[in-house]
């Protein structure tokens, strides 16, 4: 698979994604969309690699081509919230099962044209609210801890920015797929 638009070498930045379907992404972005988070028109996802500035996009697309190959679809088990605070000001759903194929893909993806050394250890999540402050973080937080639902992870989904936060779609991988 090639890249159809052009970029220009060192300003596009790459982010990869377990998307997440229907209904639950309709129900998890409408509660964002609610409480004017100004993330809120992303679509809900399990991130596995973003930020990282790519200059070669076949390269790329080779690399996280091969790395869904190698993975089979897996299943996503979540369960009540936690928070990035103090550090982040994010509310996210809890991964319970699952977190360690999450934590394989994302170090099989960055690695080779995508190594890039991470600021924050890799924790599997779904953000739920995120740049909200912490009075309604902690609503958040206590209104969704009850929350339990599964995910079949079966595809990545591979995103690229030019630097102006307008992350477009390039790519899907169906894992196990060659």
């Amino acid at each position: 698979m090639r890249i159809v638009r052009p970029v220009v070498a060192g300003q596009d930045r790459v982010g990869i994604v377990v998307p997440i379907p229907e209904p639950e992404a309709g129900r998890l972005g409408a509660l964002r969309a609610r409480l004017g988070d100004e993330f809120a028109m992303v679509p809900p996802h399990v991130t596995l690699v973003t930020g990282v500035p790519v200059t070669d996009w076949n390269a790329v697309v080779d690399h996280v081509a091969a790395v869904a190959a190698a993975a089979d679809p897996f299943t996503i088990q979540f369960e009540g919230t936690d928070t990035f605070r103090p550090i982040t000001p994010v509310v996210f759903c809890k991964v319970v099962a699952g977190g360690d194929r999450c934590t394989s893909l994302h170090a099989a993806l960055q690695a080779g044209p995508l190594a890039l050394p991470s600021a924050y250890p890799y924790v599997p999540h779904v953000t739920l609210a995120q740049g909200l402050d912490d009075a309604v973080l902690d609503q958040v937080q206590e209104a969704q801890s009850q929350d339990r639902w599964t995910l079949q992870a079966d595809r990545i989904s591979l995103f690229g920015d030019v630097g102006d936060n307008d992350w477009k779609l390039r790519a899907t991988f169906p894992l196990g797929v060659s």
